[in-house]
């Protein structure tokens, strides 16, 4: 898709003029207001919703899109050959009619975001099959680590041949060719899966993944990373030099030296170089490249992409003590990928291109980037960025339909009718959740959501007037739209007092007219309820 366009020619959209002259309120097309033909504009065969002053509105809300897209996963279609649902042995299928796409997978990066959006999804809904699901996904990718005697021993692989559920490496890596900040990722999804589950092998393949990073790391410099993207796992072989995505190791080290005083020192040394290498050269000469597993390799480091600036923002903006200047390193970043990948404006919605060497604007990147300026709109109060946000999550809604099928894009011919287990569900639906957690208003009113914890949930249930949860971590914040006004908050069944959240004693703060509860606690069991009196069970 190229800049410059015209909104309707820009987008690919389909327009009609064969419908009656009817006035939509706030259409704005001057056709309707004078009673001529009125103009259709649709996105993935969705009219599209203006408001007064001619910015995009959503197709539906975000809550709908969330529910649709989870529920597509629920019931995944299996392969009859192999009866593994699709997301097990396919990166991507077409809709028309829906079959999986000859294209090769992407395990490591794909489960490490589903990891993300299933957790996140159980406390939002408190819908258990989530659970269940990603221990499927993340057993099967351990199943097919790397062998103990390879150069890269016990790690899972970035890409796969499509269509089995056997995973060993793929064009464009190669067969036996991984990424490390795929194996940072996968092993943050077991990270996250022990402490939803308290399940022990998950922690000790985390901690394997990093005892591996942790001694393959080098310092780096402006055309070598601290570690490759590509590399033969056999041995050792760099295969491509440079990955900017190095904040997912970065998080890794940051949680295994949480969880253990007694965490190797090498995690931290290991911390210490990527960090000081993120911050000399990326941040400073923005060559954010090398994250997409299909895309061939880029010796000379011509590609541009924007998901590894865009979670270098999140985690300054949910780190700030990592940099004093977080906030303008964070805005920087939000704005490089708005110059450099955003597309002309579509009614106020600025949708994203993935990357430069797959330039089309789509779903899952404008989401991203949607809340990423909702995040910066909460931290530094900016308003603008709350627009941008708004506007960006809008134009994504048109991704998906009332089937839960999520295009990947609008682009002709292929985007508009494929979709992505990536960037129709696993990258796109958490987005969606932290929207609505930074802005609260865009959350269901009368139905009750968790939509933000600095935890993993354990456990959570929903209950008229009630909801009762457990966090991994003893020490936690939550953030809630409530249906019901709070008249009790339980930290390890004993009421806690409503005052400020950023106290160091447990409290809560209610705001009665976006029904948005913050809880800060201290002990790992919560329960939130609507009636005084003895605890509800």
């Amino acid at each position: 898709m190229m800049l410059g366009l015209s909104p309707s020619d820009q987008q690919g959209w389909a327009r009609d003029t064969d419908y009656p002259s009817i006035h939509h309120p706030g259409c704005g097309v001057d056709s309707c207001k004078r009673g001529l033909p009125r103009i259709v504009i649709a996105i993935n065969g969705h009219e599209i919703r203006l408001d007064e002053g001619e910015g995009l509105l959503p197709w539906r809300e975000y809550d709908d899109i969330v529910s649709l897209a989870m529920e597509f996963i629920r019931r995944c279609p299996k392969d009859p050959a192999t009866g593994l649902p699709w997301y097990l042995a396919y990166s991507c299928f077409w809709t028309d009619p829906p079959r999986p796409v000859d294209w090769p997978d992407n395990p490591a990066g794909k489960f490490g975001m589903a990891s993300e959006a299933l957790l996140r999804y159980y406390a939002y809904s408190g819908q258990d099959w989530t659970i269940e699901v990603l221990e499927t996904m993340l057993d099967r990718l351990i199943e097919f680590h790397t062998p103990t005697s390879f150069a890269w021993p016990q790690v899972p692989f970035a890409s796969a041949e499509p269509g089995k559920g056997v995973y060993f490496g793929a064009r464009a890596d190669g067969h036996f060719v991984t990424e490390p900040d795929k194996i940072a990722q996968a092993a943050l999804a077991y990270l996250a899966l022990y402490k939803s589950t308290g399940e022990e092998g998950y922690l000790l393949h985390a901690q394997g993944c990093a005892d591996v990073l942790a001694e393959k790391i080098r310092p780096g410099d402006e055309h070598n990373s601290p570690w490759p993207f590509r590399v033969d796992v056999r041995d050792g072989r760099i295969v491509e030099a440079y990955s900017s995505h190095v904040v997912a190791s970065i998080r890794l080290f940051d949680e295994l030296l949480h969880l253990s005083p007694e965490a190797p020192e090498a995690y931290r040394q290991a911390r210490h170089l990527a960090w000081n290498w993120l911050v000399s050269y990326p941040l400073r000469n923005h060559i954010w490249k090398g994250y997409f597993e299909d895309i061939r390799l880029d010796p000379e480091n011509m590609n541009r992409d924007q998901y590894s600036p865009l979670e270098t923002a999140r985690y300054l903006l949910l780190h700030p003590e990592s940099d004093p200047e977080w906030q303008a390193h964070a805005r920087e970043l939000i704005e490089w990928v708005c110059t450099t990948l955003g597309a002309d404006p579509f009614y106020k919605a600025i949708p994203i291109h993935e990357q430069l060497y797959c330039y089309h604007v789509m779903g899952s990147h404008t989401a991203r980037y949607a809340s990423l300026c909702a995040l910066l709109a909460e931290k530094s109060g900016d308003e603008a960025f709350a627009e941008r946000s708004l506007r960006g999550f809008n134009w994504a809604t048109y991704m998906a339909d009332d089937e839960g099928l999520v295009r990947v894009g609008i682009d002709r011919p292929d985007y508009y009718n494929q979709c992505w287990f990536t960037d129709g569900y696993f990258d796109y639906v958490p987005h969606f959740i932290e929207g609505m957690a930074s802005l609260p208003e865009t959350a269901p009113a009368q139905v009750d959501h968790l939509l933000r914890s600095s935890s993993v949930i354990q456990q959570i249930a929903y209950r008229p007037m009630q909801i009762r949860y457990r966090t991994y971590d003893a020490e936690a914040f939550e953030r809630l739209r409530l249906s019901f006004i709070p008249k009790v908050v339980r930290v390890g069944g004993k009421p806690i007092s409503p005052t400020e959240v950023d106290r160091p004693e447990s409290g809560w703060d209610f705001d009665p007219e976006l029904g948005v509860l913050n809880v800060h606690h201290l002990l790992n069991d919560v329960e939130i309820s609507g009636r005084e009196g003895e605890r509800q069970e």
